[in-house]
């Protein structure tokens, strides 16, 4: 476990995840978007317990204050377009990508702005607009006719991301290069794709993500 000893000026962000608690409720997280109907539900649960594993420096028992009832229809939404692949209409694939993200968008900003420490809510929201969030979400999309340059447009992404997330007292950056997020998420689809190895590279690749994230001083 991450100890208070850790430096408060800034520091990398730190999960702390147990190895079948997280493929348990990455299944159950699946299943209920799957279902569509618990979609909400889950969503809201698995964010919640997320939360309560991550580690910040300087900001001791964070939580995640978000309810189901907030952006239900989001979240039902979303499950509904999982069914999108299966149809096989090529033109409504295509036009639900800038609708995932959207929905994307708004997840996003809810998520930003429940966040609490100690039972105090904090000032926290995410300011990137919608149409830039899409792009992003569209440039990633195009960036796999490229084979290998996704990971670089989801490390560009990320950063600007954190660029945009205001409130903190500590600027948010992503630390990861194109290179280190491209080999680590081959191995991840390999050791998946494997089976067996799930539990293991899923805890891998969850807590290297979340390491990648970074507090700094802000410049003056």
């Amino acid at each position: 476990a991450l100890t208070s000893a850790v430096d408060p000026c800034g520091g990398q962000l730190w999960i702390d995840l147990g190895l079948w608690e997280l493929l348990g409720r990455g299944l159950v997280f699946v299943i209920g978007f799957l279902l569509v109907i618990p979609a909400p539900w889950v969503a809201t649960n698995f964010y919640q317990w997320m939360t309560s594993r991550l580690r910040v420096p300087g900001r001791p028992n964070l939580a995640f204050a978000g309810q189901v009832g907030d952006i239900w229809y989001v979240f039902v939404a979303m499950a509904l377009l999982t069914y999108i692949a299966f149809i096989g209409v090529t033109s409504l694939r295509y036009l639900s990508i800038p609708v995932q993200g959207y929905l994307s968008w708004m997840t996003v900003r809810w998520i930003a702005a429940n966040f609490s420490s100690q039972g105090r809510p904090l000032p926290i929201s995410f300011d990137g607009s919608a149409l830039t969030y899409v792009g992003w979400h569209v440039l990633t999309y195009l960036s796999f006719i490229t084979i290998i340059g996704w990971a670089w447009v989801i490390t560009a992404w990320m950063r600007w991301n954190c660029r945009n997330v205001s409130g903190t007292q500590r600027e948010i950056v992503f630390i990861a290069t194109g290179l280190e997020m491209l080999w680590r998420t081959v191995v991840f689809g390999v050791g998946s794709a494997l089976i067996i190895p799930i539990p293991w590279v899923m805890r891998w690749y969850t807590t290297w993500y979340i390491s990648q994230f970074e507090l700094v001083e802000r410049d003056a």
